[in-house]
């Protein structure tokens, strides 16, 4: 049986080691176009079978048994903990969810979007023309701001200033490349005490409120709802809805919901923005169809789903700029793949960045082509769940998707119609890990806001 592709040479690992170096996606391709759709790289614990394409996607995102979260996220679990939803597998797993799944459908994403929409607003409401703003940080500050409410309710949202300067000790290293990273977490380092330290203090002032409610018989925090929506995490969490949860299970559920929700759905907006403003007619024509939606705000399923040419602009981008770009399993029992063996126990990685950018599923996969998902058009063929996967598949699809799905098409059509933008950021290098962001920011200057209302039309400043 022929050896598995992979860079073995000392020229060859040091080639992919400094793809990998300078940003994920840049790793991932090198090795498909060196090595094809199969390749093995890396030593020890983090050496790694990656399987690239729908087939490879269907393979290992439909076998849950065989392929598992559990050894897979260990670089997360200091962060995340033994009992966060991207840790564990099975009952376990799927109990959790099922108890957290009020926060994240229905009333949870509505309300999810109201408040996200109105801390947008208020960011933008800063904006001064002529100003320049990184708007990949403005918008995922506004977002992260409306999430500590939404995760962990009014009493420590009063505390963003002292959350967001220790979340963000933990994203700088979380920001690394995969290599520096992989070896951040292994040994001591500056950058690794500051995580944990911060990791400390997030995770104490969250056993700190959800003792103090215990104790009060006060699940809501002081906070009853009367108008359908279930509440704060916390609150959900602790309610007598489903399976009782340990302190442990809220702390681990609420930590890893603030990291990987606002930097995904954060990843999601800015990317959109950049594709938006970086390609000619694009936010003059979300911003026209946006003065032609019905009054109020779309903050509920039914009433985003009518911002028709918003929503292809969303799932372009998110085809383009998945929020995940790579996944990886642990697989429990060895199996064959395009003719190689891979061992029980192996690490095995598949890539939504890749699929989503094969010419052999996509015309013109590196274009932005918003109407590709119009549906009327001839020749428009629905993608598989293989082939377009930004938030993942089945039993593992990431559980704020139902959020991301009404959040971002709103909020992308809100800045459309409230803002002028010039894109200043041209060619933005990749970053982040997990979720992929502008490494260097995305910077846009302001222009003179649109009038909403006008007999000759809007006032527009197509960028340059």
């Amino acid at each position: 049986m022929p050896a598995i592709p992979g860079p073995r040479t000392p020229a060859q690992l040091f080639r992919a080691g400094r793809a990998f170096q300078h940003s994920l996606p840049e790793g991932l391709e090198h090795l498909r176009d060196s090595y094809g759709p199969v390749s093995v790289f890396g030593v020890g614990p983090t050496r790694t079978h990656f399987l690239f394409g729908p087939q490879a996607n269907s393979l290992v995102m439909r076998n849950e048994d065989n392929f598992r979260f559990s050894g897979a996220y260990d670089m997360l679990r200091p962060i995340a903990g033994d009992t966060a939803l991207v840790t564990t597998d099975g009952e376990p797993h799927a109990r959790r969810k099922r108890k957290s799944r009020p926060s994240f459908h229905r009333g949870g994403a509505e309300e999810s979007t109201r408040l996200i929409l109105a801390s947008i607003d208020e960011t933008i409401g800063r904006w001064r023309p002529g100003q320049q703003v990184d708007v990949h940080r403005a918008l995922r500050s506004a977002i992260r701001s409306a999430m500590l409410r939404l995760f962990c309710g009014e009493r420590l949202a009063a505390q963003e200033r002292f959350l967001v300067a220790e979340l963000d000790r933990i994203h700088e290293l979380m920001d690394y490349p995969l290599p520096q990273q992989l070896i951040a977490w292994k040994l001591p380092s500056a950058a690794r005490g500051r995580a944990l330290k911060a990791i400390s203090a997030v995770e104490r002032r969250i056993y700190e409120e959800i003792r103090r409610r215990r104790r009060a018989g006060d699940p809501g925090g002081g906070r009853p709802r009367s108008d359908g929506h279930p509440g704060d995490l916390i609150s959900v969490m602790l309610s007598d809805d489903g399976p009782a949860m340990s302190d442990r299970e809220i702390r681990d559920m609420v930590v890893s919901a603030l990291i990987a929700g606002y930097d995904p759905v954060g990843s999601g907006l800015g990317w959109a923005v950049y594709n938006s403003l970086n390609t000619p007619g694009v936010w003059q024509r979300m911003r026209e169809e946006a003065r032609q939606a019905p009054e109020g705000e779309a903050t509920a399923a039914a009433r985003v789903r009518e911002l028709r040419y918003t929503n292809w602009v969303v799932q372009e981008s998110l085809r383009t700029h998945p929020p995940v770009v790579m996944s990886p399993r642990r697989c429990v029992r060895g199996f064959r793949y395009e003719g190689h063996l891979i061992r029980a126990g192996s690490l095995v990685a598949v890539s939504e960045y890749i699929t989503h950018r094969s010419p052999d599923v996509w015309s013109e996969p590196d274009r932005f082509v918003p109407e590709r998902w119009d549906t009327s058009r001839d020749g428009y063929r629905a993608p598989t769940p293989f082939e377009y996967l930004p938030y993942g598949y089945g039993g593992r699809r990431c559980i704020g998707a139902n959020i991301a799905a009404v959040v971002l098409p709103a909020a992308l059509s809100r800045l459309a119609r409230r803002t002028t933008l010039d894109l200043r950021t041209r060619q933005p290098q990749y970053g982040g890990i997990p979720a992929l962001i502008p490494r260097d920011g995305l910077f846009a200057e302001v222009g003179v806001a649109p009038q909403e209302e006008r007999a000759d039309g809007v006032l527009a400043k197509e960028p340059r």
